[in-house]
């Protein structure tokens, strides 16, 4: 069990853009989770280590509250199930429905068993997060599937509704994989991150004019987007990604990079409507256009760089090294090599990227690195301080974190925000966690994970 004094400590530093917070990691494969652990609107953190859960509440600075799960619990939810505004911990332990009150401080009792039913999300080796609670004719009820239904229970048992159950209704135990947006899961070195976002079930409704309601994401971070065409953003062509920062597809950047002299060829392409988009048919591409850098892959999160509505272009690039003995030898006593982060706008009127760069950042990045993968890691594309613009943070080594601010003229050649970590950067994850358009950071190293919380 977690004692009271492994609370996490706070501090700022450099710039007023981040406040600091670590939250310990009892366990390399502990689970990181965002949720409401209290009546604010700000999503606070979780660890689930084994059977104990951990909430580290925003309100009260983030001191500990522990949630000890029973033995044998499969699903669990954080939610609002009797309407009170305040989130409880739902689960499932084998036929068993126990709700857990989430306290102010100290340890949690022993969870309350509210009805017992059976179903298919029990019994498991391990919790996992899964949405329990989801709403019916106005209310909380619980989501409880059975081997061809969803049944929609009150909490004291009753039946509220039951529907027909979709192939992709629900998760068990053994598949996470339809969790998501926001689902991440990364092994580096036995060690692992999973941040959760849940994903909408969707079962089949009795009858038409009576859908089952969408579900709400029960880990709150940031909103689910919109997804693109069906199949991910590799296409026949190379990479490709939506070019209306609202995730539509009917205007698309497909890419495709040559290695050689590290250049990234364009072309826009066009549909005239979803139906032409879905079956690519009747599609316009535009002519090649040729960048120099390698293509930045966005994940989840589409860069805005001015605020125009339209995705831009980022890339890297580095000056050849050559094979005089002079540029070996800064190469590996050194052990950095120059890399410029270089970004292109969107012209929606062209219909393409601007030729010249809007804005570059000269760095360096550790030479090992271009031989593992690449000389960028742990970059994220957010809004920062909420000014509608995207800005852009990275590992500038394995224990230096850094973010810069988009301003009308570009991105400053210093970063707005540095953090030195005592340990390396395993992994990274962001969301918004006060729903008020700011990006958070979460930084994962091997023994505790830190927050880089973007001030209101």
């Amino acid at each position: 069990m977690i004692s009271a004094g492994l609370f996490a400590f706070s501090c700022t530093c450099l710039a007023a853009l981040f406040e600091v917070h670590s939250f310990p990691l009892p366990d390399p494969h502990a689970h990181v989770l965002l949720a409401n652990a209290d009546s604010d609107k700000t999503a606070d953190v979780f660890v689930l280590d084994g059977l104990l859960l951990t909430a580290y509440p925003s309100a009260a600075n983030y001191a500990p509250v522990v949630i000890p799960l029973a033995d044998g619990t499969s699903a669990f939810d954080i939610a609002d199930l009797d309407g009170d505004g305040k989130n409880e911990v739902m689960a499932v332990c084998h036929d068993r429905i126990l709700r857990y009150s989430i306290p102010t401080n100290g340890t949690a009792p022993p969870g309350e068993e509210l009805f017992s039913l059976k179903n298919y999300l029990g019994p498991s080796t391990s919790p996992y997060p899964q949405v329990l609670v989801v709403k019916h004719e106005g209310r909380s009820v619980l989501a409880l599937p059975s081997d061809d239904t969803v049944e929609l229970r009150e909490a004291d048992g009753a039946l509220a509704s039951k529907y027909e159950a979709s192939e992709r209704t629900f998760v068990g135990a053994a598949d996470k994989t339809r969790l998501g947006p926001l689902s991440f899961s990364s092994r580096e070195d036995d060690l692992e991150l999973d941040v959760w976002m849940m994903s909408e079930i969707e079962p089949k409704s009795p009858s038409p004019g009576s859908p089952f309601p969408p579900l709400p994401s029960v880990l709150t971070g940031r909103k689910p987007e919109r997804r693109p065409f069906p199949g991910g953003r590799q296409g026949r062509v190379g990479e490709w990604f939506p070019l209306k920062k609202d995730g539509t597809t009917l205007l698309r950047a497909v890419c495709e990079e040559r290695r050689r002299g590290l250049r990234t060829i364009v072309r826009i392409r066009e549909a005239k409507s979803d139906e032409d988009d879905f079956l690519d048919k009747n599609i316009t591409l535009g002519p090649e256009r040729t960048y120099a850098g390698a293509l930045i892959s966005y994940g989840e999160y589409y860069p805005d760089f001015n605020g125009d509505g339209y995705v831009d272009l980022t890339l890297w690039k580095a000056p050849s090294p050559g094979m005089s003995v002079d540029s070996l030898t800064r190469a590996i006593t050194g052990g950095v090599w120059p890399i410029d982060m270089v970004f292109h706008l969107f012209s929606p009127e062209k219909k393409r990227f601007e030729p010249t760069p809007w804005s570059h950042i000269a760095l360096t990045a550790p030479v090992s690195w271009f031989l593992e993968g690449g000389p960028v890691r742990n970059e994220v594309f957010g809004d920062f301080n909420g000014d509608k613009r995207t800005d852009f943070a990275l590992g500038k080594d394995n224990r230096t974190y850094a973010a810069w601010l988009s301003t009308k003229k570009g991105f400053p050649q210093s970063p707005d925000f540095e953090y030195s970590l005592p340990e390396d950067i395993r992994d990274v994850f962001c969301a918004d966690l006060d729903g008020a358009g700011s990006t958070s950071i979460g930084l994962r190293t091997a023994k505790n994970l830190y927050l880089l919380r973007a001030r209101p």
